[in-house]
């Protein structure tokens, strides 16, 4: 695979750096990393790529970094792709040779296409890619979408960069709210009609009404959940059953988004597998367990947290000093189960479970898989790394996941436990409680992802029929959907996972900017304007990138170049944000390139800027594609 060209460019200055650092100052020695980390965007109007190392060295050799800087500088002898190495302020400062680099950005579009962008960062590593875990008796709310999108986007962005990803879906067919659902089942007598999920969910918001009437309700639904925990009761078996149906119905809803899945591991089949005894087992053999016979946790088996102080700040200080893991009655907490599974997920468990096809064909054309009691062995779990898409609420919890690791001797284990947090998530003028059935709304409202995906088409339709920038009508419900999808995504992507989502319909469906529409129609755009030439693809000559001027021209192709590295830095800080945020500077800045710049009409650089144009279209596809959002070609 070809090195990113804004890779290269920034290799060659810090070759350029070290062997003047190493003229100028022969005492002192700066590696390779630490110019590395120097190495920013230039100021405008001072070059290209900007070191701050004289900053770094000036401690240690008690001069100013002005000084340094002007020594560096005068040592640097500029080469290949940098043309010219100065000096303002401090900073040593690196001027590209806008030909050389060009004719690199544009070589590398050409010659890789759909792969541009691709890294090799995370070869080799298998990673388990964890969401979004709904429970198994309601539709997906707008939360829930928010975790599947962001567990789709790092699952992509991960595999651009070389990973192994398998994506789970860890289904609690056992918990509480599915013993919930199945009282309301056997007791509320009301046939399902409609999406499975949704009349499911209607009936959990009407058991939890019930309750608030009748205490002993409650009860009930305990006892039902303690025989479900048996798997060879029969009450095990209709919970499977009736979460089975929930989840054949919210995987309609997967669908509906383009999102695909390679296994759902179920809560029973862990259970039934022992995963949880063995699990104890090992973490009984390294003492990390306590069984107090008598006082508050008499009869339990609990996790001390005071032992993980040493692995975690957090625990200095604990809310609770002591984790129960193991209730007096034998059933397990979600803790507990937690560390089971994902012992199972790094291979420390042999595999006790059968696996069969759940689904024949999704999105991307695969079978999904789930665990069963019958089937075929599979070469699933065994991961390198674990993502986790988690709300922030379960912060706390994700820590004791970590420190049970360390505690156990497996520290290097624990630090390739990922949790990433997402905030919560509303919607213009409403609220999202599962229990009270907020994800309803009100006055007609729903906030289902069902509900919001076919209220954005809608409102998408709307606005294509009526926007000039849609030349083609004929298609127009074609583009709405289109547009209704990558928006919904955009929306939810655009924003840091650790941040608060308010879905906003003006926002997400705007064509003018910030959006994916805004994205969306780079790509239709640039297309169209190569139609319009009647483009063929040529290798370009030394004549043609001469017309290059710095300000329009240079400028796009630079950004061009930094695809490759923008999409290694979305992976390593596991931020789908990282490309919206490039999407929209690569859109906006195609815009005013095309603006300004004459492109059809524009004589001897005409084949410079369709070269540009054309790597623009392919850039925007390829990274669109790592989110999850398609392209249309008449917008």
């Amino acid at each position: 695979m070809s090195i990113s060209p804004n890779k290269q460019a920034k290799d060659e200055f810090i070759k350029a750096l070290a062997s003047a650092v190493k003229a100028a100052y022969p005492q002192d020695v700066v590696t390779d990393d630490q110019l590395a980390l120097s190495i920013s965007k230039a100021k405008p109007g001072f070059g290209d790529l900007s070191s701050a190392i004289s900053f770094s060295l000036a401690k240690r050799l008690k001069k100013s970094p002005l000084e340094i800087s002007k020594a560096i500088a005068s040592m640097a002898v500029p080469s290949g792709l940098i043309s010219h190495i100065g000096e303002t302020a401090g900073y040593v400062n690196a001027k590209l040779n806008e030909l050389e680099y060009a004719r690199l950005v544009i070589s590398a579009i050409n010659e890789r296409k759909e792969f541009y962008g691709l890294t090799q960062a995370g070869q080799g590593k298998k990673v388990i890619v964890e969401g979004p875990s709904v429970n198994p008796n309601k539709p997906w709310h707008i939360g829930h979408l928010r975790n599947a999108l962001l567990g789709d986007a790092i699952s992509n962005i991960l595999a651009a960069n070389a990973c192994n990803v398998e994506r789970i879906d860890y289904i609690d067919d056992l918990g509480l709210q599915v013993a919930e659902s199945l009282w309301g089942v056997k007791h509320l007598g009301n046939a399902p009609e409609g999406k499975f999920d949704q009349w499911l969910g209607e009936q959990y918001v009407l058991v939890n009404k019930k309750m608030e009437d009748d205490k002993s309700i409650a009860n009930e639904i305990k006892l039902l959940n303690e025989k479900m925990e048996s798997p060879s009761s029969p009450e095990s078996a209709e919970a499977r059953n009736l979460a089975g149906k929930c989840v054949r119905a919210q995987y309609e809803t997967n669908a509906s988004y383009g999102i695909s899945h390679d296994l759902l591991v179920w809560e029973s089949d862990i259970v039934s597998g022992k995963l949880l005894e063995k699990a104890l087992s090992i973490m009984d053999s390294k003492g990390m367990l306590e069984k107090p016979v008598e006082g508050k946790y008499a009869n339990c088996i609990t996790l001390p947290l005071e032992k993980a102080k040493r692995f975690a700040k957090e625990f200095e200080n604990p809310a609770e000093e002591t984790k129960v893991l193991v209730r007096s009655n034998g059933t397990a907490t979600y803790v507990a189960k937690d560390i089971a599974f994902h012992m199972w997920k790094f291979g420390l468990i042999a595999d006790p479970f059968a696996y069969e096809p759940f689904i024949e064909k999704q999105p991307n054309g695969k079978a999904l898989y789930t665990t069963s009691a019958s089937g075929v062995a599979a070469l699933f779990g065994k991961a390198d790394m674990i993502v986790n898409i988690i709300g922030t609420k379960q912060s706390y919890a994700q820590l004791i996941l970590k420190a049970a690791f360390s505690m156990a001797g497996y520290g290097d284990i624990a630090n390739n436990i990922v949790h990433l947090a997402y905030g919560e998530v509303g919607i213009e003028g409403g609220s999202l409680s599962g229990r009270k059935g907020g994800w309803i709304g009100g006055e007609g409202r729903s906030y289902t992802a069902d509900s919001l995906l076919t209220e954005v088409r809608k409102k998408a339709l709307e606005i294509v029929e009526k926007s000039e920038k849609i030349e083609d009508k004929r298609k127009s419900s074609e583009i709405a959907n289109a547009v209704a999808l990558g928006a919904i995504k955009f929306e939810f992507l655009r924003i840091a996972p650790e941040k608060q989502v308010t879905f906003s319909w003006e926002r997400a469906l705007s064509f003018e900017s910030n959006s994916a529409p805004y994205c969306m129609y780079t790509y239709a755009r640039s297309k169209r304007i190569l139609e319009r030439a009647a483009y063929i693809p040529t290798e370009l000559k030394d004549s043609d990138y001469k017309q290059m001027q710095r300000e329009a021209d240079f400028d796009l192709a630079k950004l061009l170049g930094e695809a490759q590295d923008i999409v290694e830095k979305a992976g390593s800080e596991y931020r789908p944000n990282v490309i919206t945020d490039y999407l929209l500077d690569l859109a906006t800045l195609f815009s005013r390139f095309y603006e300004k710049m004459p492109v059809i009409k524009g004589g001897s650089a005409k084949n410079l800027r369709l070269s540009l144009v054309a790597a623009t279209m392919q850039v925007t596809k390829n990274m669109l594609l790592l989110l999850g959002i398609g392209t249309v070609d008449s917008m």
